[in-house]
C-alpha cells in the first residue's frame, strides 16, 4: 500500500513539476516576466524542485487518511499493463530522441560517444552480449566470498590506475582546441598567483573559487612545477573516483552491480574525454564524494553525533574555500538530511524539528563565513585588506556570470538533463515519504534512505551549475551522484531476476511492477555507458596521446628558454603554465585572461604596470591580445601603439609572442 501511494503521488507530483517547467518557458508573457527577476533558467529550475517536493508532499499527506482512498483499481490487470507499456514506450521514445539530439547541444563532446561513432549494429551487438552476460551473471553468479571480493577491489584498482593516467595530460596544446588553453589558463593562474603569495583582491579573484589556497602547500612542496601540478590533479581525480566507489561499496550489496556501477562512473573520464576539463574533473566533484562517502560511514555505523555532524559541517567549510558555490550546496543538503531525519524519528515533535533549523542553519552560516574567514586570514597575512563578501562571491554576483553572455537557453526537447533531473527527484521523493507523517508508527526509515536523500538533494543543488550554462558537458559535475543512485535503484528492484519472479510478470503487484520498470531502466543506462568504455577507450586512449606529449612541452619551453631571458615579465592565456614549467617568475599577477570579463579593471592595471615599470621587455601570447581589446580597448590601445614583436614561438594553433617596447 505504501509503495502504492508513493508511486502514484510522485508520478502526479512529476506531472505537475513538467507541466509548470515547459509552461514558464513556452508562454512568453510568463517567460518575460520571469526573466525581469533573474537568470529565468535557475529561477525556473528552482520553482519546480520546490513544487514538486510540496505535490509530491501534498499528495502523501491526502493520501495517508486511511479508508478515504481505494487504491486496489490499480491492480487491475488492464490498468497495469497499460500504465507498464506506456512507461516503457516512453522512456524508449525519450532515450532515443535524446540520443538524436544531444550532437546539438552547446560545447559537448557527444560526437565522440560510443553509440555516436561506431556502426550501429556494432554497437548494438556489443550492447546485447554484455546485457544478456550480465542478466546471466546476476542471475547464475554465486558472487561470494573472498575471491568475489577481490575481483571487486582489483576493479576498483585497476579503473583508479586507468584514470590517473587519463587525467595526466600535461601538454596542455595536445589536439590544438584553443578551449582546451582557454579552461587550463582559467583553473591554472589562480594557483600560480597564490603559490607566488598573491593576496585575494577585487582585480586579482579566481572565478572558480578560493582552491588555490588548498594547493598552496602542495605546489610549495612541488616547486609550483606545472607539470607536477598535472600529475597531482589527475591523482586527486583518481581519488575523486575512488571515493565514488566504495559509497558503492557501502550500498550496493551485489557485488557484480558493484562493478557495473564503477565501470559506469569511469564513463566521462576513459570514455568520453579525450583532454581534460579541471573545471569539472575534479574540481566540482571532490568534495562532493568526499561527503558523501563521510555521510555513507557515518550513517551505516550509526555513528551520526553531533561531533560527526561538525565533522560534515567542516568538510563543508573546505568545500566552500575549494569552489563557493559547491560548498555552500553542500552544506545546504547536509543540513537537509539531518531536518529529513527529524522529521523521520518516531519521537518527532515540533520542537525538535525548531531545534534543529537553528542549530543546522547555524552550521551551514558557520560553513561558509569559516571559510570567508580563512581567506580574509591568508589577506591579512599577505597584508592586504580583507575582502568583502561581495568580493569573496566573485563572480556569483556579475551579469557576466549569471544573466549576461555566459547564460544560455535550456534545450526544451528530451534531454540528458531531465532525466537527471527526474533521477534525483526520485531519491528525493524516497527520503521525503520515510518522514513520520507518511507512514505508519512502526515503520523504521533505513539508513541508505536518508543518504540517497542527501546525494540527490545534493547533486539537485549541484545541477546549477548546467541549469545555468547548458553546455552538454557542464551536465558531467553530477555524473558520479547519478551513476550510483542508478547502481542503487537497480538493486531495489532487480531482486525479482533472483527470484525468477519475471516468469510470472503479469502476477507481480502494480507498485512491484513500476519498480521492476525503473531498476532494468536504470541497470539498461549503466550497461550502455559501460559499453561506451569497452567501445571508446581505445580511441580516446589515442586522442589523450597529444595531451602526454611532454617531448612538445619540453621543446617549446627550451626554445623559449633560449632566446627570452629568465622572469621576463609575462602575461595572459598560457603563460603561467610555461612559466611555471621553466620555474620563472612572471613578475605580473593579474585575474586569469579567460575571465577577464569578471573584472575588467584587470586588464586596465595591467596597462598601469607596464607604464608605472617601464617594462622594456614582455612575453604574452597571441590568444591574449583580442582578449585584452574586446574588454578595455584603451589599455590595449596604449600597449599596441608602445610594444612590437620581436620573436614568436608557435605550438599548434597558439603563439606565444616576444614584444619590445618601440
Amino acid at each position: 500500500m505504501e509503495r502504492k501511494r508513493e508511486i502514484v503521488c510522485g508520478s502526479a507530483a512529476l506531472l505537475i513539476a513538467a507541466v509548470f517547467f515547459v509552461c514558464c518557458f513556452r508562454i512568453q508573457r510568463l517567460a518575460e516576466m520571469i526573466s525581469s527577476y533573474g537568470n529565468i533558467n535557475i529561477l525556473v529550475y528552482g520553482m519546480t524542485l520546490i513544487l514538486f517536493c510540496l505535490a509530491f508532499a501534498a499528495g502523501m499527506l491526502l493520501f495517508s487518511q486511511k479508508g478515504k482512498w481505494d487504491l486496489s483499481k490499480f491492480e487491475n490487470k488492464k490498468f497495469k499493463w497499460t500504465a507498464w507499456i506506456t512507461f516503457l514506450t516512453g522512456n524508449v521514445l525519450f532515450f532515443m530522441v535524446m540520443l538524436y539530439k544531444e550532437t546539438d547541444q552547446y560545447a559537448g563532446v557527444a560526437y565522440k560517444y560510443g553509440w555516436n561513432t561506431q556502426p550501429f549494429i556494432f554497437a548494438m551487438v556489443v550492447f546485447v552480449l554484455e546485457t544478456a552476460g550480465f542478466l546471466w551473471g546476476y542471475v547464475n553468479w554465486n558472487a561470494e566470498g573472498k575471491a568475489a571480493d577481490w575481483l571487486v577491489w582489483c576493479v576498483y584498482g585497476i579503473l583508479t590506475a586507468l584514470v590517473w593516467y587519463s587525467m595526466d595530460t600535461p601538454n596542455i596544446f595536445g589536439r590544438g582546441q584553443s578551449g582546451d588553453w582557454f579552461h587550463a589558463h582559467a583553473y591554472y593562474n589562480s594557483i600560480y598567483n597564490v603559490h607566488w603569495g598573491m593576496p585575494y583582491t577585487e582585480e586579482l579573484t579566481s572565478v572558480y573559487g578560493h582552491y588555490g589556497l588548498l594547493w598552496k602547500i602542495p605546489m610549495k612542496l612541488i616547486g609550483g612545477d606545472f607539470r607536477k601540478f598535472v600529475f597531482l590533479i589527475a591523482g586527486l581525480g583518481a581519488f575523486t573516483h575512488f571515493c565514488a566507489f566504495l559509497v558503492l561499496q557501502q550500498i550496493i550489496k551485489s557485488r557484480l552491480l558493484r562493478i557495473l556501477g564503477a565501470a559506469a562512473i569511469t564513463f566521462p573520464i576513459l570514455g568520453m574525454r579525450g583532454g581534460y576539463y579541471w573545471q569539472v574533473w575534479p574540481h566540482r566533484m571532490v568534495f562532493p564524494m568526499i561527503l558523501l562517502l563521510y555521510a555513507a560511514l557515518v550513517l551505516k555505523k550509526n555513528k551520526l553525533s553531533w561531533k560527526t555532524s561538525a565533522g560534515g559541517y567542516l568538510i563543508c567549510m573546505s568545500a566552500v574555500i575549494w569552489n563557493t558555490e559547491t560548498g555552500m550546496i553542500l552544506a545546504v543538503a547536509w543540513a537537509g538530511m539531518h531536518l529529513s531525519m527529524i522529521l523521520s524519528r518516531q519521537d518527532f515533535t515540533w520542537k525538535k524539528l525548531s531545534v534543529g533549523v537553528i542549530l543546522h542553519g547555524a552550521g551551514v552560516v558557520g560553513s561558509f563565513f569559516g571559510a570567508f574567514g580563512a581567506v580574509n586570514l591568508y589577506n591579512v597575512l599577505k597584508h592586504s585588506p580583507a575582502n568583502t563578501i561581495k568580493e569573496f562571491l566573485i563572480p556569483l554576483l556579475s551579469d557576466s556570470y549569471m544573466t549576461d553572455t555566459l547564460r544560455l537557453d535550456l534545450p526544451m526537447y528530451p534531454s540528458a538533463y531531465m532525466a537527471e533531473a527526474v533521477l534525483f527527484l526520485m531519491g528525493t521523493a524516497l527520503g521525503i515519504s520515510g518522514w513520520k507523517r507518511f507512514h505508519d508508527a512502526s515503520h523504521r526509515v533505513s539508513w541508505d534512505k536518508h543518504l540517497i536523500f542527501f546525494l540527490s538533494v545534493s547533486a539537485l543543488g549541484r545541477m546549477v551549475y548546467y541549469i545555468n550554462r547548458p553546455s552538454y558537458h557542464n551536465l558531467d559535475c553530477c555524473h558520479f551522484s547519478a551513476a550510483i543512485l542508478m547502481a542503487y535503484l537497480g538493486q531495489k528492484g532487480l531482486l525479482f531476476l533472483k527470484k525468477a519472479e519475471w516468469r510470472n510478470i503479469g502476477k507481480l503487484s502494480f507498485d512491484k511492477l513500476m519498480m521492476n520498470g525503473v531498476a532494468s531502466l536504470c541497470v539498461v543506462v549503466l550497461l550502455i555507458l559501460s559499453t561506451c568504455n569497452v567501445l571508446q577507450f581505445s580511441q580516446n586512449s589515442q586522442i589523450k596521446e597529444n595531451f602526454h606529449n611532454e617531448e612538445e612541452m619540453n621543446n617549446l619551453a627550451q626554445e623559449i628558454a633560449a632566446s627570452v631571458p629568465a622572469n621576463t615579465v609575462g602575461f595572459g592565456l598560457n603563460v603561467a603554465e610555461l612559466y611555471s614549467w621553466l620555474h620563472w617568475n612572471t613578475q605580473y599577477f593579474g585575474i586569469d585572461f579567460s575571465d577577464l570579463s569578471v573584472a575588467k579593471q584587470g586588464g586596465i592595471r595591467l596597462a598601469d604596470t607596464l607604464k608605472e615599470q617601464k617594462v622594456e621587455a614582455l612575453l604574452t601570447t597571441k590568444s591574449t591580445l583580442p582578449i585584452w581589446e574586446r574588454n578595455t580597448p584603451e589599455a590595449y590601445q596604449w600597449f599596441y601603439e608602445n610594444y612590437t614583436v620581436e620573436k614568436s614561438f608557435p605550438i599548434y594553433d597558439e603563439e606565444y609572442q616576444y614584444y619590445v617596447r618601440k
